[in-house]
């Protein structure tokens, strides 16, 4: 559980699949946001949630 907090794959894999609260007609997908892991909108392209690589990863 640990590694999945840390990685944001856990609140990622949650974020998968919502609606994007920023327009009516987005869903929550796992891709990169500027170099980042992160949760964007398939319609607008705004971030949910992001995270940043730590050193080494």
């Amino acid at each position: 559980m640990a590694e999945s907090l840390s990685s944001g794959r856990g609140v990622l894999s949650a974020l998968e699949g919502r609606g994007c609260e920023f327009c009516a007609d987005g869903t929550l997908v796992r891709e990169r946001y500027k170099g980042n892991r992160a949760a964007v909108c398939d319609s607008c392209g705004t971030p949910r949630a992001q995270f940043w690589a730590i050193s080494g990863e």
